[in-house]
């Protein structure tokens, strides 16, 4: 029988959620423990200001005090404004793999070139990146977009060490983006990764920015650090919206990871169709826990569609073309029968707990 908690709007098809005595979910909960580990009380705020000097003075004698991966998306375009507002000097880094919106596109350029940041645009190697994107298609696995993922963190982290720079900054934002399931996506499993593309790829991964436990571990070891502003803030879209519209000429790309083709037709139609895997879920039930929607409302908003037909036809006729599918093809991977991310070899759950506790990641 279903189940719905009685605090968001989470149920019990959700993987592994469990509910208390009063309904309400292990979700809910675990938000309820990040919220008071990152009180914006004046306690914390000081601490994020100590943060910032600290940033400020590590670099201060280095061209670039810190980096900011962007994709012209709201949470990575304010974190951007934020780093140029508390005075520091960052690199904005942007890893190209040919999906990106014009949307997107206009937003990086206009943020940066209004916040007089400078940008590394990192193209993918594009024959091993398209290689390995068709053969996660094949795979028929929900963690269809761990390419770009896996490879957008590697290459920050993978600069940042080049360039001997110590803070990498994250848009990342638990008041405003629901935390998935493992279920749905493995996005640190190089092992994973690998066994896909050998099932399924056609051609050696030479240069595709795979990363290792220890590689996670040097970069903790030479004392790069991963910090999460917007986890300190009580950040609503509806007060970031209109800033970076006014600042920064920016537009609003129709929905949650919409800057990217391949990540809009992936989220809003492979993975509900196939998988019956909605993101918007975890998301809306967020944004009812921070006080930015009421439940009736996310209930509602997860009956409309935000993705016309008209708007898929022209997205998988893109993705067709790029990655090089037949129409066949296509029509394969969207009717095969689904697979759990745990059908392919992967790490055990000692490795990925290890990997957590010695990532970059602490502040």
């Amino acid at each position: 029988m279903e189940k719905t908690c009685s605090r968001c709007i989470l149920d019990n098809t959700f993987p592994n959620i469990y509910f208390d005595e009063d309904g309400v979910c292990n979700q809910c909960h675990q938000y309820d423990r990040r919220c008071s580990k990152y009180a914006t009380n004046t306690q914390n705020q000081k601490k994020l200001r100590s943060l910032v000097e600290k940033v400020k003075s590590r670099g201060k004698n280095q061209e670039y005090d810190c980096i900011q991966g962007v994709s012209g998306g709201r949470d990575s375009t304010y974190t951007l404004y934020l780093l140029k507002q508390w005075g520091l000097n960052p690199l904005a880094v942007h890893v190209d793999n040919r999906m990106d919106t014009s949307i997107a596109v206009k937003n990086i350029n206009n943020a940066c070139r209004k916040l007089d940041v400078d940008l590394h645009n990192h193209t993918v190697e594009w024959e091993e990146f398209k290689d390995l994107q068709r053969a996660f298609l094949f795979a028929s696995v929900p963690s269809v977009d761990i390419p770009s993922d896996h490879a957008f963190v590697t290459i920050l982290y993978n600069i940042a060490e080049e360039n001997d720079i110590k803070y990498v900054f994250s848009g990342s934002s638990f008041r405003t983006e629901g935390q998935g399931s493992i279920e749905w996506s493995l996005h640190d499993d190089e092992r994973f990764i690998r066994d896909i593309h050998r099932q399924y790829g056609t051609m050696n991964l030479n240069h595709y920015p795979l990363r290792t436990i220890s590689d996670v571990f040097r970069w903790y070891r030479k004392g790069i650090r991963e910090i999460r502003p917007l986890y300190w803030m009580d950040y609503h879209h509806s007060d970031v919206d209109p800033l970076l519209e006014r600042e920064l000429g920016w537009e609003y790309y129709g929905g949650h990871h919409f800057e990217s083709i391949f990540t809009r037709w992936a989220f809003a139609f492979l993975l509900p169709r196939k998988f019956n895997i909605d993101k918007r879920l975890t998301d809306y039930a967020t944004l009812v826990l921070s006080g930015q929607m009421t439940r009736g409302e996310a209930f509602n908003k997860m009956t409309k569609s935000i993705y016309p037909a008209e708007l898929e036809a022209k997205d998988r006729a893109f993705i067709l073309d790029t990655l090089g599918l037949t129409e066949e093809e296509m029509d394969s991977i969207i009717n095969a029968v689904p697979k759990r991310n745990f059908d392919y070899d992967h790490h055990s759950r000692f490795h990925r707990i290890l990997t957590y506790l010695i990532s970059p990641w602490r502040y």
